[in-house]
């Protein structure tokens, strides 16, 4: 039998289709995407589990609990001994050298049990054994954290609760000023009008106030005129001893040329014109019989000159 060759070629062609059609298939069978794929887990050998780090079960600091109230008498001073002390009440008082009181919670820091005694100089609890000195600090533990400490102050041979009493001070506003003599009256024939006083009156070295203005000699036949007016807050200085000019409110001195030699004040005094008749000490411009201005107001300590009245 004989075939046509154009059939023959298009019979081999369509068979190679057919096996290039099969072998497409099966390779797309044999390969899964790779996004299909799962993976085990991967594990290090040797690698040692995680592990997860529990909650602290150290205790918060127990609450001390109420101080007394302040000015509660405790006890005598005597009934607490040197070197040792005693438990009065939720407060431990100790005397760890003479005169020394200290005064603390008697909470223990640990867990929050009251200590309960004093021996071999330690303030002990019963619970689990912490000790603690005389000063409060951790001596033994468990515990770790000092003992509360609380105020006490001695009065009157007592010791009381709370911090001591403060020392009333008056304000610089209420303190009362000795008022300079007024100025002496010159009634010698031939002093002139506006004389102050004798040469002779003022001592070398030292001085003398006249009403509203000092006097000093600081050497022979030097003579100086200040105000009375202390630079400080106003005071009228009221003493002159010790080489210097005096204030009595606040303790400024000055020396006897008007500059200061102590505190708190710090510009000297203001000068008065004063000048030298034969044998009289004469004032210069104004009159030693002008009043004194009061001191200025205790505010006048902070704020600068100008304001409220300084």
């Amino acid at each position: 039998m004989t075939t046509d060759p154009i059939r023959r070629r298009e019979i081999v062609a369509g068979a190679s289709v057919l096996v290039f059609a099969a072998a497409c298939t099966g390779g797309q069978r044999s390969s899964a995407p790779a996004s299909s794929m799962s993976s085990p887990p991967t594990t290090t050998s040797g690698a040692p589990p995680s592990t997860t780090v529990p909650p602290s079960t150290e205790p918060p600091p127990p609450a001390p609990g109420p101080a007394p109230i302040d000015g509660t008498v405790l006890a005598r001073v005597s009934d607490i001994p040197v070197g040792s002390g005693a438990i009065l009440g939720d407060t431990v008082v100790t005397q760890p050298s003479a005169g020394t009181f200290l005064a603390f919670s008697t909470v223990c820091t640990h867990q929050g049990c009251a200590v309960n005694s004093l021996s071999g100089g330690t303030i002990n609890c019963p619970c689990h054994g912490s000790r603690f000195a005389l000063d409060g600090s951790v001596v033994a533990g468990p515990a770790t954290r000092p003992l509360v400490a609380r105020k006490v102050s001695v009065r009157d041979g007592q010791l009381i609760a709370g911090p001591a009493p403060a020392v009333p001070v008056a304000p610089a506003s209420e303190e009362q000023a000795p008022i300079p003599e007024a100025a002496p009256v010159i009634t010698d024939p031939g002093a002139p009008d506006n004389a102050l006083a004798r040469t002779s009156d003022i001592p070398v070295g030292s001085g003398v106030i006249i009403g509203n203005t000092v006097v000093t000699q600081p050497n022979p036949g030097t003579f100086i005129g200040l105000s009375v007016i202390c630079t400080h807050l106003g005071c009228a200085v009221n003493d002159i001893s010790g080489g210097t000019v005096n204030c009595p409110c606040h303790g400024s001195k000055f020396n006897l040329d008007g500059s200061v030699a102590a505190g708190p004040a710090t510009r000297a005094l203001d000068p008065r014109e004063v000048n030298v008749q034969g044998e009289w000490l004469v004032s210069g411009a104004g009159s030693p019989d002008d009043p004194i201005p009061p001191p200025k107001p205790w505010w006048c300590e902070v704020l600068p000159p100008g304001c409220l009245g300084c």
